[in-house]
């Protein structure tokens, strides 16, 4: 999801900052600056949502939950599907309470984001789906 540049920060860091900066960028082989306003805009995600983190994956970078294998997509799939019950999407999927509401809160952030991530699943379980048909299909010939 690109954003509009529209403004710009000029800060000073001290050079151990600058060093780190360039080579976690290189690592990920992103530009040093687009990486830095990757990380601004995540902690200030993360300040507003605590118990919200960010993890890469094959597919890109997405909100998750703190210490836990779960996205806030995958969260927010769970609570519609219990009719927007906390209580029992935490238990299903043995988060807290507090997990599940993190995730609600967040969602109402940034609504856009987390339905481009429930849509891309739900492409991928259609394609991966119809690949098995076939193979099923081929093992009767």
């Amino acid at each position: 999801m690109e954003e509009i540049l529209d403004t710009s920060i000029n800060t000073r860091v001290p050079r151990r900052v600058k060093q780190a900066l360039e080579e976690v960028a290189n690592d990920r082989r992103v530009n040093p600056l687009t990486f830095a306003r990757t990380l601004i805009d995540e902690g200030l995600r993360r300040e507003r949502h605590p118990g919200i983190v960010f993890r890469d994956g094959p597919a890109g970078r997405r909100a998750a939950i703190e210490g836990r294998r779960l996205d806030v997509w995958q969260v927010m799939e769970t609570v519609w599907a219990s009719d927007r019950n906390v209580d029992e999407s935490a238990d299903y999927l043995g988060l807290r309470p507090d997990q599940v509401r993190a995730a609600i809160s967040y969602y109402a952030e940034f609504p856009d984001e987390i339905d481009h991530w429930v849509q891309r699943n739900r492409k991928e379980a259609d394609r991966v789906y119809a690949q098995w048909g076939r193979e099923q299909a081929s093992l009767r010939r």
